[in-house]
């Protein structure tokens, strides 16, 4: 029977603020995407707005995928 202590220890391993968030699962991008998300990481390292959109769908990809 678990006491008190080892149950708030569990849920502050689950809950707490160094819970592990689910591992988000790893886009294979083809060798044409990683040369334009290249491309446009070397002219601006961060690839926000209009700009992540229009690249995000001419590759076929999510702007998360791009981002």
């Amino acid at each position: 029977v678990p006491t008190g202590s080892e149950v708030s220890q569990e849920s502050l391993l689950l809950h707490g603020p160094f819970a592990r968030k689910p591992k988000r699962i790893r886009t294979a991008f083809s060798p044409s995407q990683l040369l334009r998300l290249e491309r446009a990481f070397e002219k601006n390292h961060y690839v926000v707005g209009a700009e992540r959109k229009q690249l995000a769908s001419s590759l076929s990809l999510s702007e998360t995928q791009v981002g």
